[in-house]
């Protein structure tokens, strides 16, 4: 049973690092395409996709909080 908890922590931290670094990339290209001249419907669309990654990320985010918060009740 450890090894499973082990294996599904790992996994979940690994997507929450996967979610990060995507928010992080949408932020930049969303700078980079500002400082490039792109138009408003361009950048609009982009920070769309940029929110999009980070209530992706945010959500993950609370999960490993509640998750921690449930194993400290747990001990």
């Amino acid at each position: 049973m450890a090894n499973q908890s082990h294996s599904s922590r790992s996994t979940f931290s690994a997507q929450l690092h996967s979610a990060e670094q995507r928010m992080q990339r949408r932020w930049f290209d969303l700078a980079m395409a500002e400082q490039r001249g792109q138009p408003a419907s361009v950048l609009e669309r982009m920070y769309d996709t940029y929110l999009r990654a980070l209530d992706e990320y945010v959500a993950l985010q609370r999960r490993t909080n509640s998750r921690g918060m449930t194993a400290r009740l747990a001990s």
